[in-house]
């Protein structure tokens, strides 16, 4: 039963892929980007700390159709104790009703048993709307829905549907250095007061062409996480970013 509310957001992906690539070989100049980041820490001594996060994310556009596919990694060990471990993988498909407009689903899904459950996934869906479109400026909405699903550390499960509303906000202090800050706000339609809120601020600096320094601070606040459990994450992360 908790599986099948994940089969219309999984077919509709599946539509959306074969619809568009039928519409690529009519499109002569698709575009696809790449960005890679990974940072490594390692210390010894007093302390034993080691820290391991690596991060990826493929954009595929062709003709109104954007393709979306991101993955994110966090492990850290302490004193040879596991202290973090996260893993984190997101699809979404765009469609654009016109140049500022679109409609959009995507599933997120992720592990993460230092916050309290053992999975977690996000269905969402709604409509995004590009507020900004400048040279060096661009801000883009998405309001909708989401249902989630979920997995305890103590193995119990739940199911609620939530209101999504989110922002990406980037800026560009030149062709390769740019500051860029996601928000976004989930609230639980089915439980009064419980609601999630998370954001990611990132500063790149160019070292070459396709190289650069990555610093981002993200905040991630359940405000009723499973009980022994704090409600905020924070993760601080630096590291190299390769794009193309």
């Amino acid at each position: 039963m908790k599986y099948r509310s994940a089969v219309l957001p999984l077919a509709a992906l599946a539509l959306s892929a074969t619809i568009a690539s039928r519409a690529a070989a009519q499109d002569p100049r698709p575009t696809t980007s790449f960005t890679g980041d990974v940072g490594f820490v390692s210390a010894s001594g007093n302390t034993n700390l080691t820290t391991l996060t690596a991060a990826e994310k493929v954009v595929r556009t062709t003709g109104r159709w954007m393709f979306t596919e991101m993955g994110i990694y966090v492990s850290s060990e302490t004193n040879n104790k596991q202290s973090a471990n996260q893993l984190r993988l997101a699809g979404r498909v765009d469609y654009a009703l016109d140049p500022r407009l679109s409609v959009f689903v995507g599933v997120t899904t992720e592990r993460n048993k230092f916050a309290g459950f053992e999975r977690r996934t996000d269905e969402i869906a709604g409509v995004a709307w590009k507020a900004i479109v400048a040279p060096r400026d661009s801000l883009r909405l998405d309001a909708g829905g989401v249902l989630t699903q979920e997995e305890e550390v103590d193995r119990t499960t739940q199911s609620y549907p939530s209101a999504r509303v989110a922002m990406n906000y980037k800026h560009q202090f030149s062709k390769l250095a740019y500051f860029q800050q996601f928000v976004e706000y989930l609230q639980n339609l089915q439980t009064s007061g419980s609601y999630r809120f998370n954001t990611e601020s990132a500063v790149v600096a160019p070292i070459s062409t396709h190289i650069g320094i990555k610093v981002a601070y993200g905040i991630r606040f359940d405000s009723r996480p499973q009980p022994t459990f704090g409600t905020t994450d924070r993760l601080l992360t630096t590291g190299i970013q390769v794009s193309y």
